[in-house]
């Protein structure tokens, strides 16, 4: 071979770099055919290949939009709430995910000039990946998010096969079994380290239109006494004046019920899961007057973390709140902080629990009626806030919180119907509530026929209100002043050899130094620069607080 040939191969061996607009214009491609699948492998010279690839893409994208409008709210809700359907569109956005990726790299190998220098290379990858990112990210993260939702779905709602005494029989055609309004009993328990039973110390029914969305909500006093056992069955025949004992004994208190009854009756409540929750649901319909079919139980130990994952609620303060207290030798430990009172209050989920839950300190501290008005005014700041922005923004967190908070007895085949009755409730544009306190009954003596008067007249408010009753009693004999019933008036547990923990325990807070509250009865001097808090009685803005003698009111009225 002669020294020209071997020159010449050698020149035709060697790599030249590529210029500037023929590397902008190989740019172009490259984020061209990452956004658009099947457009670089068009560009590459492999064109068949390349249309057919984009065709199946556009008409899987036409076919998904055609399906979301003609299914509708309905239909995108029983998609959201069917294991099934959720399983395929997790796998179906997965394998979308993956085929469009791995198109824009075969389009980015296919459209490399030779001559690439590495920092070239490197740019061109670059913009794969931020291209790609527009499109793979949101496909990715629904996957996720039906993947999360499937897992909520099994672990919170229960089982269409699980035994129940109040759920009803219902159809596809008529979820709601004949039923004008559906009842639901709201509890929240105390459960969490230490504890080795469960007391219920909130007790609500939401009654929920089922055409309208319209809802009350019904509270009742944990100590409520004598409570009505349903007729025709083992507890009525044991207990036929109610569930009746002592005033001082808590074991016949209405938080008492989850765990005592079905230790009565343990044959009555044989193979149900949650026992429990079905005597409540039992004795508290018979109590309002109401067949509650389901009922939601939140752990109040972590109700925090549900609040944060909202990102905190924001509510109306109407008096200081102390932080970390319980009753101890008959007076409040010393709180490691306070909320301080103020109209529009942003509380994370640790200052929302002690909103709620806080019932020793000063003043309306102590009182249980007060504690129940601030526990329905939570829960009507997170029905305003649960709107599918801040829902669809949060999922993970909400959902993550509601597999560890929440136990219920809704079943999945029925979960759809329950998402558009909650849709039909917000667009209801207003949630009612009464509470029955010392306005209405005594509670260690209640009258439940003015009990279920006042909760018809609610339900329909055209209805001739109840007969007032007649005042009750003085203010000594409230049960929910400043005093509460001492820790050795707790029942004991069966007899299991375990030790109940007092009945005045709340969630635990170091102390901090702080100047304890004054005893009660003394006047609290508001802080320095602080304007007085409101009276006893007032709420945020000096309104008077609606007697509830005169019926449920909307929630905005009372927070």
């Amino acid at each position: 071979m002669s020294s020209d040939e071997t020159v010449g191969r050698r020149a035709r061996g060697r790599r030249t770099n590529v210029s500037p607009a023929e590397f902008r214009r190989f740019l172009r491609q490259v984020g061209v055919g990452t956004l658009v699948p099947g457009a670089g492998l068009i560009s590459a010279g492999r064109k068949k290949l390349g249309w057919t690839v984009l065709v199946a893409f556009v008409l899987l994208a036409a076919g998904a939009v055609v399906a979301v409008v003609r299914s509708g709210r309905s239909g995108l809700v029983d998609a959201g709430t069917d294991t099934d359907t959720l399983n395929l569109i997790t796998a179906g956005l997965a394998a979308v995910a993956v085929a469009w990726l791995l198109t824009a790299l075969v389009s980015l190998y296919l459209l490399q000039p030779r001559g690439l220098r590495g920092p070239q290379r490197l740019l061109s990858a670059l913009v794969v990946v931020v291209v790609a990112s527009l499109v793979v990210s949101p496909l990715s993260l629904g996957s996720r998010y039906a993947y999360t939702q499937r897992d909520l779905i099994g672990s919170v709602f229960a089982d269409d096969d699980q035994p129940s005494l109040t759920i009803p029989d219902s159809s596809d055609e008529d979820p709601w079994a004949g039923q004008q309004r559906v009842n639901v009993l709201i509890l929240g328990s105390d459960a969490g380290p230490g504890r080795d039973e469960t007391r219920t110390d909130t007790v609500m029914v939401a009654s929920i239109n089922t055409e309208t969305g319209d809802t009350a909500l019904f509270s009742l006093p944990r100590n409520l006494l004598n409570l009505p056992m349903p007729p025709n069955t083992p507890l009525a025949e044991a207990y036929p004046d109610g569930w009746e004992g002592p005033e001082e004994d808590a074991y016949y208190w209405l938080s008492a019920v989850y765990r005592f009854v079905p230790y009565e009756f343990p044959e009555f409540f044989e193979g149900i899961p949650d026992p429990g929750a079905e005597a409540a649901k039992l004795i508290v319909g018979e109590a309002l007057g109401l067949d509650i079919s389901y009922y939601v139980m939140v752990n109040l130990r972590g109700f925090q973390y549900l609040v944060d994952a909202f990102g905190g609620i924001d509510i109306d303060v109407p008096y200081r709140i102390p932080i970390g207290t319980k009753e101890q030798w008959g007076r409040c430990t010393e709180p490691s902080g306070w909320i301080e009172p103020g109209k529009n209050q942003h509380l994370d989920g640790y200052r929302a629990l002690w909103f709620a839950r806080a019932r020793c300190g000063p003043g309306p501290v102590s009182d249980d009626y007060e504690r129940m008005r601030r526990q329905r005014c939570v829960i009507g700041a997170i029905t305003e806030q649960a709107n599918p922005t801040t829902l669809l923004r949060r999922y993970q967190q909400l959902a993550s919180a509601a597999e560890n908070t929440m136990s219920t007895d809704i079943t999945q085949s029925r979960l759809s119907d329950f998402a558009e009755l909650a849709l039909k409730v917000q667009e209801s544009g207003g949630l009612r509530s009464l509470p029955f306190t010392n306005d209405i009954i005594e509670y260690h003596n209640p009258d439940y026929d003015v009990i279920r008067e006042y909760v018809q007249e609610s339900l329909d408010p055209a209805a001739t209100p109840p007969a007032e009753e007649e005042p009750t009693g003085e203010p000594a004999d409230d049960p929910t002043g400043a005093e509460e019933p001492p820790a050795t008036e707790e029942p004991a547990d069966p007899p299991t050899g375990e030790e109940e923990p007092p009945a005045t325990e709340e969630p635990a807070d170091p102390p901090t130094g702080e100047e304890e509250p004054p005893a009660e009865g003394e006047e609290e001097p508001p802080a320095e620069g602080e304007e007085e808090p409101p009276a006893e009685g007032e709420t945020p803005g000096g309104t008077e607080t609606p007697n509830d003698a005169d019926g449920a009111v909307n929630v905005d009225d009372v927070c």
